[in-house]
């Protein structure tokens, strides 16, 4: 099995041969220890120092070329069973003319105006913490009536492809697109706010709601036609960086969520699904008050990130949404990847797995990205502990064997039950044919082949596959075989 494969099973709810293992970013300092020369990666302040310094001279197609040998080279050389990609720089920008470094950390965007507004941004690059971020623009300072600027300047244009900027989504699928899963993150466009002018925005969804709702439907239509390119170009998946959530909670209200973004984001998962291709949100922070509307009203396919530190709890998503979702993470990337010995790494990549693995679903990955904090020794024990431990048939975490079996035949029985969420439950027959156990570890497990009767409750119509693979708990086996 492939790595293409491998994702394609575990997004499918299914079980491949081990839970994949990716991650989302990876940051030059991190990159350019495993690549052994400095790496064109990431988002950091040294990665962003390296190409606006570029930019400013006007070597964009070296930037880029350099951007896309170095990050297939990273990912291959990891083993890595998703690639990301993402859009670069257009080809069409006079960047001399637009961009100037006005100090050592600090570099400002220059666009001309519209309405009135001269449009500008100013991005800070902190190398201490190695974080780059907007700290200020026209429409913070602008206000209001910037923004009311802004999304006219929207309406009065259409939905444009400049596709120089898919350069990098292009070479990746042709050098890797075959074997690996590719990740096309060009964003969703629906919680269009920079974290300079997020005052801003908050400030309109009270007091000018259609402005939002304006603000949101074009930057929607935007996302969909990359959307659209992207998966012409070969990718498997979409995925959308924004975050919903800090460490507290929710950015926006849960009745806002609900009003604003859940319709946009339906519309981008509905979109992605009529393409043929899954949708995967990132988010950081504590999703709990919004936590039903984005796994599962949403539509998405996966959920990425699920951040220890803001209280997210793999184990409590996996059993609450399970089936229903895939989950990708959530290796502590604040404390345990930058601090931790590679003996904790492993321990809590096993405890990942040991919470999250079950009946597939899983991708690990660390709780955010792969920042320049982290240790190398300790990103590459994850990956290789993720290997080792995560070869289905699952061991359980008590040191009893779980089987693995094909589904040969699904028939319903009488019982019906609904739960405290409305969904409504049906009892089945599942005819399964053993087909192994777990080979990790020391032990020995008892070794056999045959056929087994399971009673199980199901809720999903992705429950009820014939001819694909399950794990059988030690507790199903015995109940088969000697009675309850």
């Amino acid at each position: 099995m492939n790595s293409k494969e491998r994702v394609l099973k575990a997004l499918s709810l299914e079980e491949p041969d081990r839970v994949p293992v990716f991650d989302y970013d990876i940051n030059s300092p991190v990159a350019s220890k495993i690549l052994g020369r400095k790496a064109f990666t990431g988002i950091g302040a040294t990665a962003y120092s390296m190409y606006y310094d570029l930019l400013i001279k006007g070597k964009r197609d070296k930037l880029v070329e350099r951007r896309k040998k170095d990050w297939v080279e990273l990912y291959e050389k990891l083993d890595l069973d998703i690639v990301p990609a993402r859009l670069v720089w257009s080809k069409n920008v006079d960047y001399p003319r637009h961009l100037k470094k006005i100090s050592e950390d600090r570099y400002l965007w220059e666009w001309g105006e519209i309405y009135g507004f001269k449009v500008w941004y100013l991005d800070l690059l902190n190398f201490k913490s190695d974080f780059a971020s907007t700290i200020d623009s026209w429409i913070r300072r602008g206000g209001i009536e910037a923004l009311k600027a802004y999304v006219k300047s929207l309406e009065s244009s259409s939905p444009s492809i400049d596709y120089s900027e898919f350069e990098l989504i292009e070479y990746v699928v042709k050098e890797v697109g075959d074997k690996r899963f590719i990740l096309g993150d060009v964003g969703s466009g629906t919680f269009p706010v920079g974290h300079d002018w997020y005052v801003v925005f908050i400030k309109a969804l009270y007091k000018y709601p259609d402005l939002i709702r304006r603000l949101i439907y074009q930057s929607v239509r935007r996302a969909e036609e990359r959307i659209k390119v992207a998966v012409d170009f070969g990718v498997d998946a979409i995925s959308c960086g924004i975050d919903y959530a800090g460490k507290n909670g929710p950015l926006i209200s849960p009745k806002h969520f609900r009003e604003f973004i859940l319709p946009a984001l339906k519309r981008i998962t509905d979109l992605c699904h009529r393409l043929g291709v899954f949708f995967i949100k990132h988010t950081d922070g504590n999703i709990m008050p919004i936590e039903r509307e984005l796994l599962v009203e949403s539509g998405i396919d996966g959920y990425l990130a699920i951040e220890p530190v803001a209280g997210m709890d793999i184990g409590y998503l996996k059993e609450k949404y399970g089936d229903r979702i895939a989950l990708l993470g959530n290796v502590d990337c604040a404390y345990t990847l930058v601090y931790g010995s590679e003996e904790d790494v492993r321990r809590e990549t096993r405890k990942v797995i040991d919470l999250a693995a079950n009946g597939g679903g899983l991708v690990v990955a660390s709780s955010n990205s792969i920042h320049s904090g982290v240790k190398v020794e300790n990103f590459l024990a994850m990956i290789s502990e993720a290997r080792r431990y995560g070869r289905y048939p699952l061991r359980r975490r008590d040191g009893r064997w779980e089987y693995r079996g094909r589904i040969v035949s699904i028939k319903p029985l009488g019982s019906i039950m609904v739960d405290e969420e409305g969904d409504v439950w049906r009892e089945y027959l599942f005819e399964i044919k053993i087909t192994g156990k777990s080979k990790r570890g020391n032990s020995e497990g008892p070794s056999f082949k045959t056929m087994i009767k399971v009673k199980r409750w199901c809720s999903r119509s992705w429950h009820l596959k014939k001819n694909t693979y399950t794990s059988i708990s030690v507790t199903e086996l015995l109940t088969s075989i000697f009675g309850d």
